[in-house]
């Protein structure tokens, strides 16, 4: 009949629409399962992010790590790079973290820039490891970060607070009052040194000099006597005690340390010295330093006692190279 065939056209347009709407809404579905971080059965997906990409010079920059994969994994290795560009202060302990159908794993990193500019952060190598092996390496992207300045555009040009005078007239009028005074200041001068000859007093003998490092220590020792940081002076605190460690290393080390950076500082201390004692605990005081500084960090009593125990641990290290002092070591134990 003719309206039936009408009708069972109509009825296989209808299937075909809704069969061409269905595939359409299924394509759908996979693409966003897919953006949304569904994996199949085996693969592995490495991600990084930063807490800021914009930060002035020693701010903390927060990294996390996160690993998704469905391999039986049981740590990840996360390789950081050498790069002398930013600073790592501070490494949390991996956390794991099982999901319905995968196993996460999120590592925490502080970092920090004390140079401006354009830098990136990474890549990252990460090694899944199970059972003592390494049964597959991934690397994370790079994240790109500005660093500015703490002064403004507006700060760069030191104008006077008041306007100049305008003083009208020929300047050199008074130029014969200054030769007098020059003149009466030097008659002065030899006078004073001329009484200085006649006196003929016997000098006083010299106070005997202290070694390097008695006076690292009796410094650090009246430093903390002064109680800065209980006063609510703890960047004049920290300030003091920089002043301490570089004028030390100028006398024991023979640098100037006051000419460098922390970076610097460390870079030139690691070629006269090798203990690594000293090396990473004044590596460490330097930084807390820097970040008190620079960043405004104020530490609270147990990072004050652990940046004191450094420095008393570096002052026994030196103590033990004193001739005689060998067996100090073996006493205190």
């Amino acid at each position: 009949m003719p309206g039936d065939n009408n009708k069972m056209r109509d009825l296989l347009q209808m299937r075909k629409r809704f069969s061409t709407f269905f595939m359409l809404v299924l394509v759908l579905f996979i693409i966003v399962i897919s953006g949304s971080g569904v994996y199949v059965y085996g693969e592995t997906q490495v991600s990084i992010s930063a807490s800021y990409n914009l930060v002035f010079i020693g701010d903390w920059i927060n990294l996390k790590i996160i690993v998704k994969t469905t391999e039986e994994v049981g740590k990840i290795n996360v390789k950081i790079p050498k790069d002398k560009k930013y600073e790592i202060l501070r490494e949390l302990p991996t956390e794991k973290r099982q999901q319905s159908d995968y196993m996460m794993f999120e590592k925490n990193i502080t970092a920090a820039f004390f140079n401006v500019g354009d830098f990136e952060i990474g890549p990252f190598t990460v090694e899944l490891i199970n059972n003592e092996k390494v049964i597959e390496t991934k690397q994370t992207n790079s994240i790109p970060v500005k660093v500015k300045s703490v002064l403004t555009e507006d700060d760069k040009d030191i104008k006077p607070l008041k306007s100049l005078i305008d003083i009208k007239g020929n300047p050199f009028y008074i130029l014969k009052y200054v030769m007098a005074g020059l003149f009466i200041i030097l008659v002065v001068v030899l006078l004073i040194i001329r009484l200085k000859q006649r006196k003929k007093r016997v000098p006083p003998a010299p106070e005997p000099l202290l070694s390097p490092l008695e006076e690292f220590e009796e410094r650090i020792r009246e430093l903390w006597e002064k109680k800065l940081f209980v006063k609510g002076k703890m960047k004049l605190h920290f300030i003091e005690l920089t002043r301490i460690l570089k004028h030390f290393l100028f006398r024991n080390y023979q640098f100037n340390a006051e000419d460098f950076t922390t970076y610097e500082t460390l870079d030139h201390l690691k070629r006269g010295e090798q203990e690594v004692l000293i090396l990473d605990n004044m590596k460490f005081v330097m930084n807390t330093a820097d970040l008190v500084k620079f960043a405004k960090f104020i530490p609270d009593s147990p990072v004050l006692a652990e940046v004191f125990n450094k420095i008393k641990d570096m002052i026994g290290s030196y103590k033990l190279r004193i001739p005689g002092n060998e067996n100090l070591q073996e006493k205190n134990q």
